[in-house]
């Protein structure tokens, strides 16, 4: 195969791997009023399935690298795909106890992906990591996107079981893309770390931040289409609605680092991201006019996807050379996923215990809170 030809071929494998990564997890908050009523799931139970992939990705961040560095970035990333598909499923078919297994195996496929791919970009080709990394995060929330406007509908015409399992296809197309770079195997550099890094507070308050930021992200993905329905939106334009809210996520990922990287310190665009999620927030709780909650849902979209860019910023922002941007980013990711994985579930128990979501949603509000004073110190000018 021509080199041309085989980066061409490349590209397109990182991107069917950043289709994978967030389409087979935003494609069930859609359909989360249907699994719940057929499998006689509590609101807690239910919320624990958004909740389960963020503890695979917490604790296979501090594994994938050691199971790398023996298989190969070729074979673990072939691995990963293998062990998704297999949990798509597993989830789909196997009743209450394979939904939350099969979950478990996805999660744990997405996990790989989500650490190896900015490792692979970086070492495969250093001078277009900025541009291939754009490339795979627009392909993560193109296909987040897609998934939550799709699945829906499709769960009316095949049910909720076949429309969880159709991104068995897409893993199967990302396998076949990423065959011919299976024996991939590169060398890791080392830089010069920090010690003590859980102590260090700029790592505190960027960790605090990332996980803050997700919780609201998932708690977003695990119940914003219920939510809506609550609010008197029938299952298909709850699932635009949500569709919207994942893809204006995609243009202010880009935007966010644009206008925040002018400055080293970040500070005033933490100020605007904060004040617009709580306008947002706002919208949807205290509101029961559709088009004001409508427009509710795309202001919180925006920023989640200024939290999450902004978030990626700082750790390089705040890092004085690339290995300290390494710890930052697993430090940062690891945390931030423990504290993400504690909110669908909680706001579930949570309504389970009110039967309000206006309350749920008002908790939300007052995360602002410390999400605000966390973005705020982190966003300072100083080096860890």
């Amino acid at each position: 195969m021509k080199e041309k030809n085989r980066k061409v071929l490349f590209v397109l494998a990182i991107m069917f791997i950043g289709f994978n990564l967030r389409a087979a997890l935003t494609g069930v908050g859609p359909l989360v009023s249907m699994i719940q009523s057929d499998l006689h799931l509590s609101s807690g139970a239910t919320g624990f399935i958004t909740t389960i992939p963020l503890l695979a990705f917490a604790a296979m961040s501090l594994l994938v690298s050691k199971i790398s560095a023996k298989l190969g970035e070729g074979k673990t990333i072939l691995l990963s795909f293998l062990i998704m598909a297999a949990g798509l499923l597993v989830r789909s078919y196997l009743g209450t106890a394979g939904l939350f297994l099969g979950t478990v195996l996805a999660g744990v496929g997405i996990a790989f992906g989500n650490v190896l791919l900015p490792v692979i970009i970086k070492g495969k080709f250093p001078e277009k990591a900025a541009a291939l990394t754009s490339v795979y995060t627009a392909s993560m929330g193109l296909f987040a996107s897609i998934s939550a406007a799709i699945s829906a509908p499709l769960a009316l015409h095949v049910g909720w079981r076949n429309s969880m399992a159709v991104w068995v296809i897409l893993v199967v197309i990302g396998i076949l893309f990423w065959l011919p770079f299976v024996s991939m195997k590169m060398k890791q550099e080392h830089g010069d770390a920090v010690k003590g890094l859980f102590k260090n507070s700029i790592a505190i308050w960027l960790s605090l931040f990332m996980g803050l930021q997700s919780l609201l992200f998932y708690c977003f993905v695990a119940w914003l289409p219920t939510i809506l329905a609550v609010k008197g939106f029938d299952a298909e334009t709850a699932g635009y609605l949500f569709s919207i809210y994942q893809i204006l996520g995609i243009p202010a990922s880009f935007i966010t680092p644009l206008l925040a990287g002018r400055k080293n310190d970040q500070r005033w665009v933490v100020c605007l991201i904060a004040a617009a999620y709580v306008l947002g927030l706002l919208m949807i709780t205290a509101f029961q006019i559709k088009a004001v909650i409508s427009i509710g849902v795309a202001i919180c979209g925006f920023c989640s996807g200024c939290c999450l860019s902004i978030a990626m910023l700082m750790i390089n922002t705040r890092a004085s050379n690339a290995a300290v941007s390494g710890q930052l980013s697993g430090m940062s990711q690891a945390a931030g996923y423990i504290l993400a994985a504690v909110g669908p579930s909680a706001m579930g128990v949570v309504f389970d215990l009110t039967q309000n979501w206006t309350i749920t949603l008002t908790i939300l509000i007052v995360i602002m809170v410390p999400l605000f004073t966390a973005g705020w110190n982190a966003a300072k000018d100083r080096k860890v």
